[in-house]
């Protein structure tokens, strides 16, 4: 699956198309197909290494675009949730996530295709407003 990211921090650049492996939902996430992701200005900072010392042996690649709006495409083992597939969802996504043994993992962004991402997840309205 493609996505646009970076190995190496510094100005738009280093951001490159790549391949990644397609992710799927773990337990206690849903998978989402995105439709539509921004970058906001958390996403510059990552980009330009800002935040590089607090990623500190965080394997790449990062990749950026922290709120998605798509479509719930899978839903996890075990997964406590009022989703279902095919619910439309937005999302603010962390590119790096805590693990239980107090360690950062690199969890992507929204600049791939799908990304898996917590059950948890708001769900547009009509006229764009959120519950």
């Amino acid at each position: 699956m493609r996505a646009v990211g970076l190995y190496e921090f510094g100005g738009p650049e280093v951001l490159r198309v790549i391949e990644l492996p397609e992710p799927h939902a773990g337990p206690g996430e849903v998978r989402v197909r995105v439709h539509a992701a921004a970058v906001n200005p958390s996403d510059t900072l990552l980009r330009s290494g800002v935040h590089a010392s607090a990623l500190a042996g965080v394997p790449g690649p990062y990749v950026p675009g922290m709120d998605v709006a798509g479509v719930v495409d899978e839903i996890g083992p075990g997964t406590v949730t009022d989703l279902s597939v095919g619910d439309r969802v937005m999302a603010m996504l962390l590119p790096v996530t805590p693990t239980p043994e107090g360690t950062l993992e690199n969890s992507g962004g929204g600049l791939r295709g799908v990304r898996g991402a917590p059950g948890r997840l708001g769900r547009p309205r009509a006229g764009g407003r959120q519950p």
